[in-house]
């Protein structure tokens, strides 16, 4: 290592994240670590104390400028409302980095950092190719190249916007994250995968009933808990509980949790909602509007035009309700839709682990449905009944590519019955239109009910009519919003070349097509961590020059670069 010069830790600037709430138990996130050697591996509950007392050393100079950019993306990013996660996966990835320098015993700075980086990513490399060793701990611990591809892409997109790169420093490594082929389930095997949801669905539904509200606040302990199989299981209050919240339970928190937790897994398997959606979901007086086999459900308040919260099956409906009534009458302060209890002070996002279902499936004996694949069976259940893509990727809230692409797990049984309804068609070639904007066409143009006075009608001649058109679909991928975020460019460099118009004439086109755009946009922002991703990397492409294929002659035309 060279010669390197310290730094007075009292010039060291607040490298903290103000805009984050933590809990008490929460070590705050703060980058100054990286500055010290040897302090990234160190755990986040023990290193400050190390920092205080001196025994890590003293802060290097040289690593903090690029530091301060580390911090500054990420702190830019979470105060125009980014992800905590990403925000929170960014700085482990980052500690990663760090001691991966420090074991090789370099300092990163903006001249060594991609040398770095490029160094660590063959590690994570050799990580993939490595088998599980019983034996030691010496041994290099396995990855998935998938794994090790997210964590370098997800850092690399930092390295790139701190040091200004045009191209992602993730394609200088050997890593790759291809799109993996689905083995096709066998008859066989949708029957059983079906009947362990079924079997699992009947003890959610049977450890509700029997945890009422009176049987969780004054049942004698051990609570005995009846199957409808017959399976018997008893809970008790776990020990040393102290929660933070004080409902009226005399001890009984583990076992009103265990019911908000099986209550929580029916929700997904009905809504669809990932696990951080639903748990930071918070209360709201709901109103009910039904639709195809269910209803979606709206805040009372805006039930008219409001957005759709979600959506359920018809049958789910009176067990929900019921769950309410039960929820507020042990919870009436709590504003979340699921208040679990936690013995620590922490965040409500992290309250629910999982682990008291699994463990009751444990001691049954029946096989344990996480809520991913509670999702996908929704789906991919849904599909095979409707046997229509466009149905239930409505009812999923996706779009089919979606749908097809991520969820749909393939079947021989269903793909049986959809080789001869196609050879069965009249017509072969029919299919799914090409939309003339970016996105797909499942029909004949038809204005959106709420097109505003003025926006282009669909026509399938124009692209910003797609816009306003009720059959036009988006795509969930980085490449669509890519082409919006480039079409939304075409649109604000018309805006800009046209004259003002006069007061009477209303807002130009164009404007409004890219007030359009924005929403869609925002849309993608807000519904996830990676969708956010996507916009930001879209947004990026655009300030760089780099406009999606479909768009970019016409918009240099525009500009008058072509």
């Amino acid at each position: 290592m060279n010669l390197t010069l310290n730094l007075d830790p009292a010039a060291i600037p607040d490298l903290t994240f103000a805009s984050v709430q933590f809990a008490n138990s929460e070590t705050p996130w703060n980058l100054d670590i990286l500055l010290y050697f040897g302090a990234a591996e160190v755990h986040s509950g023990k290193v400050r104390r190390l920092l205080t007392s001196g025994a890590i050393g003293s802060p290097i100079a040289e690593r903090l400028e690029l530091v301060r950019g580390f911090h500054e993306e990420i702190n830019a990013d979470l105060m125009e409302g980014g992800s905590r996660a990403t925000a929170h996966d960014l700085i482990r990835f980052l500690r990663q980095l760090y001691a991966f320098a420090d074991s090789q015993r370099v300092h990163p700075s903006r001249e060594t950092v991609e040398r770095i980086y490029c160094e660590w990513a063959d590690y994570l490399y050799i990580r993939t190719l490595a088998k599980s060793n019983a034996q030691g701990s010496k041994a290099i611990a396995p990855l998935k190249m998938s794994a090790a591809y997210g964590y370098a892409a997800t850092l690399g997109g930092l390295i790139d916007r701190v040091l200004e790169r045009h191209s992602g420093i993730v394609e200088l490594t050997k890593l790759s994250h291809g799109p993996k082929r689905k083995s096709p389930t066998s008859i066989q095997a949708d029957k059983q995968n079906l009947e362990h949801t079924f079997i699992f669905g009947h003890m959610l539904q049977d450890v509700c009933d029997e945890l009422t509200l009176e049987n969780v606040r004054a049942a004698p302990l051990p609570i005995e808990i009846t199957l409808r199989s017959g399976l018997r299981f008893l809970r008790e209050e776990a020990p040393g509980i102290q929660p933070t919240e004080r409902p009226d339970l005399h001890g009984r928190y583990h076992i009103a949790n265990l019911r908000i937790e099986g209550e929580l897994l029916m929700f997904i398997a009905q809504t669809g909602m990932n696990v951080s959606q639903a748990v930071a979901t918070e209360l709201r007086h709901y109103s009910y509007v039904s639709h195809l086999d269910g209803y979606q459900v709206k805040d009372y308040k805006a039930r008219r035009s409001g957005i759709v919260l979600f959506e359920i099956f018809k049958d789910y409906r009176a067990h929900f309700e019921r769950y309410l009534r039960w929820r507020h009458a042990l919870f009436p302060k709590s504003i979340f839709l699921f208040p679990f209890i936690s013995a620590k002070d922490t965040r409500q996002t992290k309250r629910f682990s999982n682990h008291r279902i699994r463990q009751v499936c444990l001691e049954i004996g029946i096989k344990y449905v996480a809520p991913r694949t509670l999702r996908n069976t929704r789906v991919n259940w849904l599909l095979r009944k409707s046997a229509d893509p466009a149905i239930t990727a409505e009812m999923a809230q996706h779009a089919q590519e979606t749908l097809l692409g991520v969820y749909e797990r393939p079947s021989m049984q269903r793909a049986a019955v959809e080789t001869a309804r196609f050879w069965s068609a009249a017509d072969a070639q029919q299919g799914r239109t090409q939309s003339v904007a970016p996105g797909g066409c499942t029909g004949q143009p038809e204005v959106v009910p709420d097109a505003l006075p003025g926006a282009p009608p669909p026509d399938c001649a124009r692209a910003s009519g797609c816009l306003w058109c009720e059959n036009h679909r988006d795509v969930d991928s980085q490449d669509y919003v890519w082409a919006l975020a480039s079409y939304k460019r075409l649109k604000i460099v018309e805006v800009a070349k046209t004259s003002s118009p006069l007061v009477n004439q209303g807002i130009p086109p164009a404007q409004l097509s890219v007030g359009r755009i924005n929403a869609k946009l925002g849309w993608y922002e807000q519904s996830s961590e990676v969708r956010a991703e996507w916009v930001a990397e879209a947004e990026a492409r655009i300030e760089e020059g780099a406009y999606h294929p479909d768009f970019e002659v016409e918009i240099l035309e525009l500009e008058g670069r072509a």
